[in-house]
């Protein structure tokens, strides 16, 4: 039986991999069409972005989870119940005791406990929500504790919000391990990072089966899970970066789910029966930055001007119909503190942009360079361009990926977009609105205020007490009072439209659904 299994095995993964053309897929296998570049790991601690967040939270289970429709409420995954201490310094979590890693090792207190001091002590950017609790790598391992074999201590370095913190433990990078079996594959101190690069350790409901960067991942379903056996016996995430061609497969069937399409195939996809696309809201926004270590960019009125310079109301309904709407508020839409509705701080008035440019020291207009953070808002970048050089702003476009750039505060002006996988005001805050150390050598590129070089020491006071504060209409007030000061001070970060992310299905996919935090799970698709 296992010689047919793996015969069975090699024979599919050959046909994915070899063949430029491919079959419609099988009833029980699950194909994504997506973009894998830039990924080079599939360990949890290493990761935080879109794609690889979807592919980790199908390896690894969470202590807890966030259901697609509910980013609100807490539910059990791994633990079975939480408890929160009255001072809120201490959360104690139950683990269930039928869960094994695919290792075939029990999971316990002890790997949860391991799995959160290792992503402290790694410090990469899987860190990068937890670490704001005030975990070091100094003190993580007698603040993260297992009391015995079922029960997991949390105890807080610091006065936050414990909402804040059990939200952190549903996100990918929180992802628990198998802590004997990647121990076993440490080198060089490594905490196992590099074995897992290619191998997985988890006891989610698949496991990894093949993973070549910028190619392929191919996932078996784990038939013990403790959740049941998955109706998909294989997943497959292809890189498939061209739109076009991603948009011809999903039309022929031999692809169900594509991620990333471009604004005209996904209107040519609307209009099949056989295709479903939905919009996902996240928690980012798409933003024009300008570097305010730039004299020129310095001036208020000079900020002032640009909020005036686009016209974003004519790509509304087009180049942004899928992946955004328009949204010029900093706490993104239905989250405590959010307007009802706000898009009228910024309207496009060439006349207005000319004459406060005037008023800044340049009756001539002004000339910089326009970086798109990347490939997927050259579009948005276009139309900046063309509006703004009525306005007086003559922008030189030079395309390329331009996020690194935008991370040393290297650039002029840059349009990106931002993303967030906690589900609260306050990670959008510390992106927007937080900046403690200005200077270079503070290099803090997670702060998108300090990639702009401001620093707003009134937000950053509000920031820190909507992390402590646990009362929820106090919280509420706090970020109303963030996004009045944000709205009226001539940001460099000028938000126009709150993202979205179409994920596009055929429409015998029944289950799939697409992730406000990314962590889009497969345990549940089944294919009519």
């Amino acid at each position: 039986m296992l010689k047919k299994l793996f015969a069975t095995f090699a024979v599919t993964a050959a046909m994915f991999t070899a063949q430029p053309s491919w079959a419609a897929s099988p009833p029980n296998m699950l194909v994504i069409g997506t973009n894998l570049t830039g990924i080079r790991t599939l360990d949890p601690a290493q990761n935080n972005a879109r794609t690889v967040s979807e592919l980790i939270s199908n390896l690894y289970d969470n202590l807890v989870q966030l259901s697609p429709d509910d980013l609100q409420t807490l539910k059990p995954m791994l633990a079975t119940e939480w408890k929160v201490s009255e001072d809120g310094k201490l959360i104690t979590l139950t683990l269930r005791d039928d869960a094994v890693f695919q290792s075939g090792n029990k999971v316990t207190a002890e790997d949860a406990a391991w799995s959160i001091q290792r992503v402290i002590k790694m410090g990469q950017v899987g860190s990068t929500d937890i670490a704001l609790w005030g975990f070091t790598p100094e003190n993580v391992e007698q603040l993260v504790r297992a009391k015995d074999e079922h029960t997991l201590e949390i105890e807080l370095p610091q006065p936050v919000s414990t909402d804040l913190v059990l939200y952190s433990l549903a996100g990918s990078s929180i992802g628990i391990v198998d802590k004997k079996t990647v121990l076993s594959h440490e080198a060089n101190g490594d905490f196992g990072g590099a074995w897992l690069s290619a191998n997985s350790a988890g006891s989610g409901p698949f496991t990894l089966a093949q993973w070549r960067p910028n190619d392929v991942a191919i996932f078996n379903a784990q038939p013990d899970y403790w959740g049941g056996k998955p109706a998909m016996a294989r997943v497959v995430a292809r890189h498939i970066p061209e739109s076009g061609n991603l948009r011809l497969q999903l039309e022929a069937g031999d692809v169900d789910v594509g991620h990333y399409l471009a604004s005209g195939d996904l209107d040519a996809l609307s209009k099949s029966e056989d295709i479903i696309i939905d919009s996902v809201p996240g928690l980012g926004f798409y933003y024009v930055a300008l570097n305010q270590k730039d004299p020129d960019l310095q001036k208020p009125k000079v900020r002032e001007a640009f909020q005036h310079a686009f016209d974003w109301k004519a790509i509304a309904d087009n180049i942004m119909r899928y992946t955004g709407f328009p949204w010029q508020s900093m706490i993104p839409r239905g989250m405590i503190g959010a307007p009802s509705e706000v898009t009228d701080r910024y309207n496009y008035d060439p006349a207005k942009a000319k004459q406060l440019l005037a008023e800044a020291g340049y009756p001539n207009g002004l000339k910089k360079v326009l970086n798109p953070s990347g490939a997927p808002t050259l579009p948005f970048a276009e139309a900046l361009q063309a509006s703004a050089r009525a306005a007086g702003i003559e922008l030189d476009l030079v395309p390329g990926e331009f996020t690194p750039a935008f991370r040393e505060r290297k650039y002029e002006v840059l349009l990106g977009n931002s993303g967030a996988r906690l589900p609260d005001p306050f990670a959008v805050a510390t992106q927007y609105a937080y900046n403690p150390d200005n200077s270079d050598e503070a290099r803090l590129g997670s702060y998108y205020l300090w990639r702009t070089a401001m620093k707003v020491d009134e937000l950053n006071g509000l920031v820190d007490q909507s992390m402590k504060e646990r009362d929820t209409a106090k919280r509420t007030e706090i970020f109303k009072k963030i996004d009045a000061i944000y709205g009226g001070m001539n940001s460099p970060l000028m938000i126009f439209f709150q993202r979205t992310d179409p994920y596009v299905m055929r429409a015998n996919v029944k289950g799939y659904q697409g992730h406000t935090t990314w962590s889009t799970r497969w345990h549940d698709v089944t294919k009519e």
